[in-house]
């Protein structure tokens, strides 16, 4: 699911839930996350709010719960914390660190 682009609800309304990938492990080095891709034996490195992000990111989350945990911690508006989680999601995404999947109903 291409979710560079703002995608926050599939097509039938289920909202887009975010998770880790497997393919990844981190750990907090002082106020950041070092991540290491296992696939590609490549580090990054997230500060500030994407730290947060990546915390909350220990469930599946919506991008609605992303966006009201940020709001709690620090001082931002709702359409900048939306614009700023979807451009973090995104980056997160195309490093394959991160993936998009629609949530199930479930009422089946």
């Amino acid at each position: 699911m291409d979710v560079g682009s703002p995608w926050v609800e599939g097509m039938n309304g289920s909202p887009v839930i975010y998770k880790k990938t497997a393919r990844q492990v981190s750990c907090r080095i002082n106020d950041e996350v070092a991540i290491l891709d296992l696939d590609r034996a490549i580090y990054f490195g997230l500060q500030g709010v994407g730290v947060h992000i990546w915390d909350a990111l220990e469930q599946p989350r919506s991008v609605a719960d992303l966006c009201s945990s940020v709001m709690a911690e620090f001082d931002v508006s709702e359409a900048v914390c939306r614009a700023d989680i979807l451009k973090v999601l995104g980056s997160l995404e195309a490093e394959g660190l991160v993936e998009a999947t629609l949530q199930q109903d479930p009422r089946g």
